[in-house]
């Protein structure tokens, strides 16, 4: 199975004060599922009905399910009496149910490495218990005697009978891994439940000896059925046990080498606020405890008590190991891994500083002004260290300075001045380091700018705050996310000096600066940098394209409208608007690709001598280029008149434009006077 699915149980605190027992199924890494935020009762069952009773128990020891998911299987009328149908709760995954205060898991791996002997019980004490009986009242809703405030043994009696069968349709969150330890992203060989080997059982879940008990009210309870209020707050267990007539309750795809090969057991323990996991294997001669783990997030958590490993009078291993989760931590993940090898046994070393760590005296670089600064990653501090597994560090910081790790990455605070970072190495078995390392923490150097915008040129003025630096290289380079200019690199200043970079090649927009620090006594000190730089936009290029006849366009026919076109390039790749502006007239238009084009009317001119039109192209960092035309009317005797301004309207572009009658008008106008000049007097 591609799907790492381990088993367990874990809880958390609902609206009502409820504790909520959750398993989750994991893809590879854990799938972190919602709390639930209501009572169970009220959740589950008005879409359960008699299934819902045949889940309880099985969520009362190791899990819950979604009542959104659930499928009515059996509906019964109160009329027809107890019938319980077929369940099928295959591939639910684990979401509500359980408030414990203790529970404790028992896997026994069997001899044929291909199967488990698995049981649970968890311990609920008084102030719990209360909630436990009214979640498991409220699942009988519209059943007799159900969701009635009373408990009864006809209800815990429902929840026996179909609760094994639920079970084994559900997955677990328990998986196997033959070979070289795993953590997570791997083809984990999950545990399955097996029906015929599953058995439920409770203690004091309806106590006969309680005050309040009397026999059950409902018309259709058995004989002998008693109930108690779901107020008691007597003590209860709940058990999950292997059936008598089964040899098994869980199993799995045999093991290919039978445990002769090492091999990672897994579990998801996720929520599970405290329990103890005893694991027992098989008799393999020399197997032993290789190593464990617990991972938070994916990032080992260390100062955790060891494993009790014990071998047995049978020769076979038990590996117990207590576990507990913090709700305030939800949602985050936690898995433990167990790695069991029969190769000879490798002592563990304590830890030791690694070539690729700074050096004991070196100097490591912060900026006073940053606040709380990651020092170092996760993954970057582990190359520090050589040792068989991920360790952790434990630092202290002198005047005033704070030192945190947080999910393994290392971070500092700046106080003032310097500081002195002591810290030694611990690995999962609280071993430390022989020797701890001490670094200078300051601010070496300062970096400056004028900020604003800039074409090509950007000078950048570094100082030296704690001495003569002139030992240091710095290597400062452009960029905006993913593009990245030119680098340029300097000695240290001894005071005072100056360099520059060049933004040309960047985008129009803020430039970020990526500089490098290094040099002899100091750690490498990579850092971005953000000094108020931008690259100033270049303004768009625009041309009219001129006829053969060597115009920058042509007139219509009757010379109110001059149609021009030409080309237009942003080199930046901005958008670009062009303005077409004429006898104080202007209208906008919006190129295609590179090539623009436009009538322009000239009809609100009020001089018909020569018309002078200017062509603004702007982009989207407002920067533009404007060109002007000078344009002659087509020839003296078809020089159009000026219309009144009484029949002028606007077109689409902006431009005044005479109406269509008025147009008419004055060209027949015209006509009849031309008619009568010629005409003989």
């Amino acid at each position: 199975m591609d799907n790492f699915a381990p088993l367990g149980l874990y809880s958390t605190f609902s609206e009502d004060g409820c504790i909520v027992a959750v398993l989750c199924q994991l893809d590879t890494t854990p799938m972190h599922v919602p709390l639930s935020r209501q009572v169970m009762g009220s959740l589950i069952s008005r879409q359960a009905g008699i299934l819902v009773a045949g889940l309880i128990v099985v969520s009362l020891i190791l899990s819950g399910i979604p009542s959104s998911d659930l499928k009515q299987v059996h509906i019964v009328e109160e009329t027809s009496g107890r019938q319980l149908g077929d369940v099928d709760c295959s591939n639910y995954t684990f979401e509500d149910l359980f408030a414990y205060s203790h529970a404790s898991f028992d896997v026994i791996f069997q001899d044929d490495w291909a199967s488990s002997i698995t049981q649970a019980t968890a311990w609920v004490n008084g102030s719990l218990s209360p909630t436990v009986r009214e979640n498991i009242d409220g699942l009988f809703e519209g059943f007799p005697g159900g969701d009635n405030d009373w408990l009864s043994t006809d209800e815990r009696e429902g929840v026996r009978s179909v609760g094994p069968k639920c079970i084994a349709d559900m997955n677990t969150r328990l998986g196997m891994r033959e070979g070289q330890p795993h953590r997570g992203g791997v083809d984990w060989n999950d545990l399955t439940w097996f029906e015929d080997g599953i058995a439920l059982d409770e203690v004091d879940l309806v106590p006969d000896d309680h005050e309040e008990t009397r026999s059950c009210q409902n018309a259709f309870a058995t004989s002998g059925c008693k109930e108690v209020p779901v107020h008691v707050d007597n003590d209860l267990q709940i058990m999950l046990l292997q059936d008598d007539e089964g040899d098994n309750n869980m199993q799995f795809n045999q093991l290919p080498n039978m445990g002769e090969q090492p091999f990672t057991v897994a579990l998801n323990v996720t929520n599970m606020s405290d329990a103890t996991l005893n694991f027992t294997f098989p008799a393999i001669t020399d197997l032993r405890l290789d190593a464990w783990e617990i991972q938070e997030d994916g990032v080992a958590v260390f100062g955790l008590d060891e494993p009790s490993v014990t071998n047995l009078s049978d020769g076979r291993l038990l590996v117990v190991v207590n576990v507990d989760y913090d709700i305030a931590d939800w949602p985050m993940g936690k898995n433990l891994f167990l790695d069991l090898t029969t190769a000879e046994y490798v002592p563990d070393n304590p830890p030791q500083w690694s070539n690729d760590a700074p050096m004991d005296g070196e100097t490591m670089a912060v900026m006073l002004d940053s606040g709380k600064t990651m020092l170092a990653s996760h993954e970057f501090a582990q190359s520090w260290a050589d040792d068989e597994s991920q360790v952790s560090f434990d630092c202290s910081a002198s005047n005033g300075w704070a030192w945190s790790l947080e999910s393994g990455d290392m971070y500092i605070t700046p106080g003032q001045g310097q500081s002195e970072l002591t810290c030694s190495l611990v690995d999962l078995k609280n071993q430390v380091s022989a020797s701890n390392r001490t670094w200078t923490l300051e601010q070496p150097l300062s970096f400056s700018a004028t900020s604003g915008e800039y074409m090509d040129d950007v000078p950048i003025v570094i100082n030296a705050l704690t001495g003569d630096k002139s030992g240091l290289t710095v290597s400062i380079t452009p960029f905006q996310g993913d593009n990245s200019g030119s680098t340029v690199s300097i000695a240290g200043p001894t005071d005072s000096s100056s360099m520059v970079i060049n933004v040309s090649d960047m985008l129009p927009g803020i430039v970020e600066l990526n500089v490098s620090v290094t040099g002899n006594g100091m750690a490498d000190w990579l850092f971005a940098l953000d000094l108020g730089i931008k690259k100033e936009s270049r303004a768009p290029e625009i041309s009219v394209t001129k006829t053969r006849e060597g115009d920058n366009g042509t007139w219509d026919e009757e010379g109110y409208s001059y149609s021009m076109e030409g080309t237009v390039y942003d080199l930046d790749g901005d958008d670009i608007s062009i303005e077409i502006e004429v006898c104080g007239y202007s209208t906008k238009i919006n190129p295609e690709g590179s090539a623009w084009s436009n009538e322009v009317s000239v009809v609100g001119c009020n001089n018909h001598e020569s018309y002078i039109i200017t062509l603004t192209a702007t982009d989207s960092w407002d920067k533009s280029t404007s060109i002007s035309a000078s344009v002659m009317p087509p020839d003296e005797d078809s020089t159009p008149e000026k219309p009144s301004d009484s029949t002028a309207t606007a077109d689409e572009g902006g431009l005044p434009a005479p109406g269509v009658i008025a147009t008419i008008a004055m060209l027949g106008l015209a006509g009849l006077l031309r008619r009568r000049i010629d005409s003989p007097q």
